[in-house]
Parts: structure tokens; sequence; C-alpha cells
């Protein structure tokens, strides 16, 4: 018997791994399978049936009902088992904060029936249209809840108003089913596809690209070329229509080929028609073309399907939510602290895409790449990110920047009026030699507001709730079904020191589940990863301390040098000093006064 062709389009990794595991055991189907969400899976599905005949699509959620509009085939929507819901709620039990279960009928049905049946009081939230969505997210968290729990166009809403979300991935079960379902149909009836020309010729060249696509998406009118570049354009053009047509006088950048290529767009109605008219305009980069001084991002660019489960974030917990919450609607610049790993780069993302210019480019300048040649053209360039209107910069690891440059920057600032024209975050590195020197400047001679980050440690109240998120997302990187922490294990977590702050905490919690068959993460488990941690961290900081101490001096005051550092390390906790030497607060106490009375 012929075998079933079918095409998956798998909205997150997680799905198309298990697709992949189901597909190998049948003999009756031919499975391609590619991962992408919504517009991305649309234009993976147009682009694969215009190549090749496929029987049927398997795909989930708001992607499978955007391939069925756009594209009149025969798809099959992978549906949420009760099973698959309860495993979501069993892992919100360990989230400290107000949550909910937000989503289409046929997730609150079995949502009801399962609350209703286990006598869970958990308040749930039906969406009637897609257009629902972001009002009713919105009012959750106006009614003070922090996480919900929904598909994927409900986390996707959640992230972008700063709500924590727990995705409810597809098990096993539910995609065999869909399978089951495609091969019963695509037997009893063939679906046959229709090509469509989406195109017009292009017709002349200039120096600034003119596109014109009308309502249905299909380009009216095009001054590309026929040339590699061109064609590069078109492209990239297709692949942000969908967000340009939203939103009207938007500006994206994006290197093409090693030029920044600025798109502007104008949404204009004619003849009862609307079209969506963008223009071009490619400008020579500042540096070589693999230079990573800085980055360009745009707050509509979508993300890539592996990234869909790292949408939730650490920054969305406990104080410094709300102070990114406040703080990002202004158009004050913006001093951010925090020790390495605590998610600063994170955090200034957050406030650009919650700020004023976020349909504006966003730039980010690494200090720490920065030499006195790139400097001077970063001041002096026409091209220079630094001579842009209404759009967000981040300048990256401030300390990085020798104190020359440093005055450098602030003269410019004040000299131009940087401060009127766009809008300036900067991030510093804690502790640091220069922090307070330049900790002081911002604050008082620019007016920065301070979002400091605590490191982890200092966090105790929020790691149950920032390991529930990166737990779900794990879940949904790796196929996993995990629920949480055995109880003992969860306390070898929250008594470790994590000197590498989230940085750290993530990894080792991916480790976690990369290792974990069954529902919760066991003792065994954590108590060896933070062995390991705890080794690789000790030799770090021998080789460290190696490499600044000075052995020329007698043992008793390489001793003291040691303390020091480490009581700087501590912040001058002299309790978290004693601890970590392995001595008494009595023996520190003394040795310190003996060298003070020194």
């Amino acid at each position: 018997m012929k075998k079933i062709k079918i095409l998956a389009i798998a909205p997150y990794e997680g799905m198309a791994e298990t697709l992949s595991v189901l597909s190998e055991n049948r003999r009756d189907i031919e499975m391609t399978i590619h991962t992408g969400n919504l517009q991305t899976g649309l234009d993976i599905a147009r682009s694969l049936t215009a190549q090749r005949e496929y029987d049927v699509i398997i795909s989930r959620g708001g992607t499978a009902e955007l391939i069925q509009r756009e594209l009149d085939l025969l798809v099959i929507d992978a549906p949420l088992s009760v099973y698959d819901i309860l495993r979501s709620i069993k892992m919100a039990e360990n989230y400290a904060g107000k949550y909910a279960i937000a989503g289409f009928h046929s997730i609150t049905s079995n949502a009801r029936i399962l609350c209703d049946l286990l006598q869970l009081n958990i308040d749930i939230f039906t969406f009637q249209s897609q257009e629902d969505v972001p009002s009713i997210l919105q009012q959750l968290k106006q009614q003070s809840y922090t996480l919900v729990i929904c598909d994927m166009i409900g986390t996707l809403t959640a992230q972008s108003i700063g709500l924590n979300s727990i995705f409810i991935p597809s098990g096993k079960e539910s995609i065999n089913a869909a399978i089951d379902e495609a091969v019963k149909i695509v037997r009893s009836s063939m679906h046959t596809y229709k090509e469509k020309e989406i195109f017009k010729a292009a017709i002349t060249n200039d120096n600034e690209a003119v596109l014109i696509y009308d309502s249905t998406g299909s380009l009216w009118f095009s001054n590309l070329s026929s040339s590699a570049f061109d064609q590069h354009l078109l492209n990239m053009a297709k692949t942000y229509l969908p967000a340009f047509t939203k939103t009207n006088h938007q500006t994206f950048l994006r290197k093409v080929d090693g030029m920044n290529c600025q798109i502007t767009n104008e949404n204009i109605s004619y003849d009862n028609k609307n079209y969506t008219l963008l223009k071009i305009n490619k400008k020579a980069p500042l540096f070589e073309e693999n230079d990573k001084t800085i980055a360009i991002y745009n707050d509509f660019d979508k993300a890539a399907p592996s990234t869909i489960a790292r949408q939730s974030s650490a920054n969305f917990i406990g104080n410094v939510h709300h102070l990114i919450e406040k703080y990002s609607p202004t158009n004050f610049p913006i001093l951010i602290t925090g020790e390495t790993g605590t998610g600063k780069e994170k955090a200034a993302a957050l406030l650009y895409k919650n700020g004023p210019y976020s349909n504006k480019p966003y730039f980010v300048i690494d200090c720490s790449l920065l030499n006195d040649k790139k400097w001077n053209t970063l001041l002096k360039s026409e091209n220079s990110p630094l001579n842009s209107v209404h759009t967000t910069i981040h300048i990256k690891d401030l300390g990085k920047l020798s104190p020359s440059n440093r005055t450098k920057l602030y003269t410019y600032v004040k000299d131009t009026g940087l401060l009127k024209r766009s809008r300036l975050i900067f991030s510093l590195i804690t502790p640091d030699e220069n922090a307070g020197e330049i900790t002081n400047y911002l604050i008082n001679r620019m007016s920065c507001l301070l979002l400091p980050i605590p490191p982890l440690r200092e966090r105790s109240e929020d790691l149950s709730s920032i390991a529930t998120l990166y737990v779900n997302q794990m879940n949904a990187l790796l196929s996993k079904q995990i629920v949480g922490f055995s109880n003992d294990a969860f306390d070898l977590i929250r008594q470790y020191h994590w000197p590498n702050n989230l940085d750290q905490f993530h990894r080792v919690l991916r480790e976690a589940a990369a290792l974990t068959d069954g529902s919760y993460i066991t003792n065994d488990i954590v108590q060896m990863l933070l062995n390991q941690e705890q080794e690789v961290c000790d030799q770090s900081h021998f080789a460290q301390l190696s490499s600044q101490l000075d052995l020329t001096k007698t043992l008793d005051e390489i001793t003291y040098d040691i303390i020091r550092t480490v009581l700087a390390e501590e912040h001058n906790s002299k309790e978290k000093t004693a601890k970590r030497l392995g001595i008494g607060r009595s023996t520190l106490w003394r040795i310190l006064k003996n060298h003070h009375g020194n």
C-alpha cells in the first residue's frame, strides 16, 4: 500500500523530536519534519508544498490554523490531551505566585474536568478567538496573576506583556493520535494542491528599493533586480511583512551580505484596498562584517523556533520585574548593575521591548570589544548608531571602556544631545574597581535610573519560581515531562551559593533535566551536579587567587591577602567569608585585627 506523505510543521523542538521518534516506528507513512511557529511555520509549509506534493500536513494550535487558512491544504491539528494538561498543572504547583489556566475551549474544557475530579481550586479563563488573548491576559496581569498555563499563542502573548507562562506541550499519545487521524482521512479522500503566482517581475533598479504588497501578502510592485543581493532583500521583506502590516511607520535594521539594510513601512489604503509600502536603504557598516562590537536587534524580528521555550524570564519575577515594568515606558536613561550572569543583558532587552522605541532598532555596543580606533569611528561616523533618532542603545559593560574613552562618551552625550534623540541603557559588572565612580557620574550627572540586579544567592524567595520556569523550558526543548524536584533535591538547590548566578543555574538545571527520566529531578542527580560545579569553581578560584598572590610574602601575609579577597567577593560579610574558608569567625576577626593593627 502506498505510504502517506506527511509534512509535519512542529511549533517547538520537543514536538519535532516526538514526531521523529513516532514516525520511525511506522511503515504506513513517509514524514518530513520541520520546526517553525506561526508565520515561520507557514513560510516553511508554503515553500515545501510548492516544491513537492504532500498528502497532509500535521501541526498544532495557531500554526495549524494559519497554514490551513492561508494555503487551503488538508491540515491536522495535534490535540492536547487530559494528560498533557495534568502534567502542566502538576508543574505549576511548584510555583510560588498566583497562577491560572488560560486557553481555547479545547484546553479549558478538559482543564475544568480535571479540576472537578481532583478538587483543584484553579482559576480558568477561555479565549473565544485569537483577538481575545491579549486582553484576557492583560486582565489577569492586572488581577495580580504572575503565571499562566497556556498553549503557544498564550505563551508568546504572555511574554510580550511581562507574564510568566508554562507552555503545555503535546504528549506522545496526542501526537500519535494526530498521525492516526491524518492517515485515516487521507486514505478516504486524497487532497490536491494548487500552485499560486506570488510575485510580479521586477521592472526597474534604483538606489532605493521599493516594494508594495497587497492585503493578501502578494508582491504588487518591486524595483529590485534579479541579483542575489536583491533576492536576499526580497526574502527578508517577505519574512517580516506580517509585522509591518500590523503597525505603521516602523523601522527595521538588519545586516544582509555585509550591508546594513534599513526598512521603513507605510500602510496605505487605495480604492478600498489595503497595501503595504516598504522602502529599503542600504548603508555600509561601521566595522567588518564578522565584527561583533555592535549588535542590531528588532522587537518584531521573530525568534527562531528553538527559542520559543525560553520566552519566560527570571527578570519577570520579584523586585527586578517591578523595576523593569516601571522603568520601561519612560525615556529616561538607565544604569543596570549586577554580577556576571545575573541577566543584565536580558533586562536591557526587556526595557527596550516594553519601551517607547520598540518599533525602532535596538543597538548593543559591547565595550569589551572597543579599542581606541573603533571608539573614534563610533563617535565620528555618520552611520554610527549614536547618530540615530528614536532608537534604544545599550552600552554594555561600561566598566570595560578605558577611562579616556569614558570621558569622550560623557562629553559626546552632553554636547550632541544624545539623551534627547534616543534612549540610553548602560550596564556595569559589579564588583568593579571603577563601579563607584561610574555609577556616581551616571546617576548624578546624566540622571540615570538605577536598576540593580541582585545575585541569585540573594533571591531565595524567587528561586522556586525561577526553577519552575527553567524546567518548563527544558521540557519543551528536550521532550521531557518533568513536573519538579523532590523535596530534598530542591533543598540542595536552595543551599548552594551559585557564584555564576542565572547562567550557572540554567546550565545545571539543563543538565539535570537531561539526566532525568521520570517526573521529578532527584536528590542524587542534583548532588552529583553540584559536586561537579563546586570542584570546577574551586579550581577556577584557586587559579585566580594564584595569579593574584605575591608568593614572595610571608605565609601570614599571603593568608591575609586570601582573606581580604574572599571578604570582598562576599561583600564584606564576615560570616560568609569564614564559612567559605572553613575557619571560625573569631579566627577571622583576630587575623583582620592583627593586620589592621600593623
